[in-house]
Parts: C-alpha cells; structure tokens; sequence
C-alpha cells in the first residue's frame, strides 16, 4: 500500500535543499513549487545551506518554514560536517518522507543526509548541462554520488536529460522532466505602468528597449552582448538594459562599456526585486548565454509579451521550439547577434507575430500549476 494512501497530505514532510536563497532561477522555482505544496496540503521546510540572501524574506512573507544549515564555506570542513549532521538531525526529527534536492552542493549533501536518515524518496535535481554547473572535476565526483543515492533525477529541460544519459550513463527512468513554472499573473500591468517605468528610465516614445536579465558572470555571454550592440548604427534609437547581480564580472563588463564609448546606450540597473515591472516597460529580451538550463528569465521576457532573441543551447531552443517562438543564434556570433537585433528591431509584423506566438506557448505548457502538480504527480507515483 503506497505511503499516500496511509497518510493523508498533511502527513507527509517534505524537506527542499538548496544552497541559498540568493537570487536566482532556481531559488526562485523552489520557493514558488514549496509555496505551491503548502497550498495542496503537505508540509514543507527548506533547508539553506547558507542563510540570507535576496530571497529569504520572500520566503518568509509566504510563510515559509526556513532552516539555515549556517554553512561557512565549502572550505571551512568545519561547519560542512556541522551542517551536514544538521541535515540529518532534521530528516531525522521531522520524519522526513521526501529529500528533495537542487543545485550540485545541495544535491549531494541532500542525498546522502536522505539516504542515511530514512528518507523514504530521496530527489535531486540538475538545473544546468555540465558547462554550466561542474566547471570541476570534483563537482562530477559529487555529481555521481549524488545520482546513486538518489531514487529520482528531476531535469528542467530535455536537454540536460540527454546530457545525463550519455555522460552520466542513467536509465532514462530515473530521469524525469519537469520543466520550469511561471506566476503569469504577475506579468499583467497597465499602460500607465509601463509609462511610468519608462520615464523613470529615459526612454522616449521612439526608444526600442532591450533587456537581459542575468548575473553578471562569463558563461552568461554579457561581453558577446555588448559587443553586439556597440555596432548598432547610431541611426537607431535604441537602448540595452542589463540586469543582476554581480558574479565576479561586472566592473570588467562596466570597463569595457566605457572603452567602447556606449555609456549612453547601455546601462546597468543591478540586482532588480522586482523584474516584472522592469520587463513591462521594454521592447524586446535577448539571452546571450554560452550554456543554459532552462531559461524563467526567457519565460518571464515571454509572460511580459517581449519577442525573444536567445542563443542556440541548453533549454533555449525547447523553449522557442528552435525559432518558432523566438529567434535562435549560435553562442559568440557576435555579428549574428547584431543583426538579429536589427531584424527584430526593424520588422513590427516579426515582433507582434513573435509576440503572440511565444505567450499562448507559455500559458499552454509553462504555468505555476502546470510545474506544481506535476511534481506531486512525481512524488505521488514514486511513493506509490
């Protein structure tokens, strides 16, 4: 007999394992799916390997159950092993039925804590291919630890899941695919909004507004970006705004806006708490990562109504279904950039058809709900 027809949902913990609650598309995906879970009856904690950050009031405001593992750093064996006894204390007391893991530290730390203490489903989570996330050699040693004590790898794209078959060699079963959810709702502002934005911005009515939407870092692709832009003839009334908090390569960026003499065009706006609002008052969204998972910050460009420019990897090209619902450039092609954003810029039937086309894609197969109830679809037949 499954656990599910024993107990009823409010009778089954569920304990979510990230590395922060920093700012990012994956705090924001576990906050809103652990919110999501409340809301259909279970009982959710999520443990922070590492306390503050950006989101943890968000968190809070939702009424949220945060746990802070009070990690040091990675390097500091001391709080590691401390906070790893903590994981465990926590399954332990709180009879924890389902460890449910994201990120590579959280991952591996998440699934042996869930494997030692009783978890009766242990989940981890890959958010990004190897590019992106395992950079060292170190990460796939944890990496494959994690994959053998977990009963179930959730992957937000196809991409990675192909990715972990052939690297990883994993049955496909144990591989599942939820893709990333959106709060739509919080996409639909008024005219007078989007005026008001604007203004706050210096836009004029004949300004077309670019955004992207990252943290700043190398593999997010913002030097091929500017680049790019910096050859927009000066004919065009157009303006770049780059959103996120720094990485460890912002002033780098910063400096090389100022050596191309594009300060007037280009502007960093920094970590954003409401991006929403931002997105409202643009034109058109542009993803120039090297490597990607699944892109919200794309979704949310679609939920806004904003015609997509991403490169050609990861999760892009299933979202836009290789260019049908946005357009499509190899990562680094500075010149197919450029004129991709000329195109764009000068082709209003391409934006408005663009437009359409990627909103009723997002409403149909990328909601809040739709991604919600299928991981309680998950864990339902995996505690079944």
């Amino acid at each position: 007999m499954s656990l599910f027809l024993k107990s009823p949902l409010n009778k089954i913990n569920v304990l979510i394992v990230i590395d922060s609650l920093d700012g990012g598309g994956a705090e924001s995906q576990v906050i809103m799916l652990a919110s999501g879970l409340v809301d259909h009856g279970f009982k959710v904690s999520i443990f922070a390997l590492r306390g503050g950050g950006e989101l943890t009031q968000k968190a809070l405001d939702l009424n949220l159950n945060i746990i802070e593992g009070k990690f040091e750093s990675k390097r500091d064996l001391k709080s590691f092993i401390l906070g790893f006894l903590t994981l465990c204390k926590v399954i332990k007391k709180q009879k924890i039925a389902i460890v449910h893991s994201f990120l590579p530290l959280s991952n591996f730390l998440g699934s042996v804590a869930g494997k030692i203490s009783g978890a009766k489903l242990v989940i981890t989570s890959r958010r990004g291919l190897i590019k992106l996330n395992y950079l060292k050699k170190r990460w796939r040693i944890l990496d494959n630890i994690s994959n053998y004590c977990s009963n179930i790898i959730t992957v937000n794209s196809n991409a990675i899941k192909d990715e972990i078959e052939k690297k990883d060699y994993m049955h496909l079963n144990k591989i599942i695919c939820i893709h990333n959810g959106l709060d739509i709702k919080k996409f639909n502002f008024n005219h007078s909004v989007r005026d008001e934005i604007r203004q706050s911005l210096k836009l004029s009515e004949s300004d077309f507004a670019w955004i992207k939407v990252a943290n700043f870092s190398v593999i997010k692709g913002h030097t091929d970006l500017i680049r790019a832009f910096a050859k927009i003839d000066s004919k065009y009334s157009t303006k770049l705004f780059l959103v996120g908090k720094d990485n460890g390569s912002l002033e780098e960026l910063k400096e090389l806006v100022r050596t191309l003499q594009v300060q007037n065009r280009i502007k960093f706006l920094g970590f954003q708490n409401d991006v929403p609002k931002i997105l409202c008052a643009m034109d058109g969204y542009i993803c120039a990562s090297h490597t990607e998972g699944f892109s919200n910050a794309i979704l949310e460009a679609m939920a806004s109504q904003l015609p997509v420019i991403a490169t050609n990897v990861g999760g892009n090209p299933e979202i836009l279904l290789n260019g049908k619902y946005g357009l499509l450039v190899n990562p680094g092609d500075k010149d197919g950039m450029h004129n991709s954003i000329i195109n764009l810029m000068t082709n209003k039937s391409l934006q408005e058809k663009l437009k359409l086309l990627s909103y009723k894609q997002l409403i149909e197969n990328y909601s809040k709900e739709s991604m919600i109830n299928n991981y309680i679809g998950l864990y339902k037949r995996a505690l079944d």
